[in-house]
């Protein structure tokens, strides 16, 4: 799959809510929850990966939504979905890749190459 194809498809659920009218604190949940259902994902399958758990959690604190409540969310669903689509189609690889780069503003930073 292509590189760019792989990073948009990562991003759709920050693009969708990003898109409509919403407040800073719902676009911080959203890319945040977002990017959990990633960090999920690279703690079970990306060994060349790591997660930057301080910066985690003081956005998961910035999102004034605990862990739980993130991962209830339709932005994580959405993320997980995409991942586990992609895993199963054989690109776990490819997601393990990009994961660093798939995720801006704030959830830049939080999955980083070793």
């Amino acid at each position: 799959m292509n590189p760019k194809l792989l990073l948009s498809l990562l991003l759709t659920g920050i693009v969708t809510t990003v898109a409509a009218e919403v407040t800073d604190e719902e676009i911080i949940q959203a890319q945040i929850a977002s990017t959990m259902a990633s960090v999920d994902y690279a703690k079970r399958n990306c060994p060349n990966l790591l997660i930057d758990e301080e910066l985690l959690k003081e956005q998961v604190e910035l999102s004034n939504m605990s862990v739980e409540a993130l991962r209830e969310t339709e932005d994580y669903a959405e993320q997980r979905h995409v991942l586990l689509t992609m895993d199963k189609e054989g690109q776990g690889d490819m997601i393990c890749l990009v994961l660093p780069m798939a995720h801006g503003g704030y959830g830049s930073d939080i999955i980083v190459s070793r």
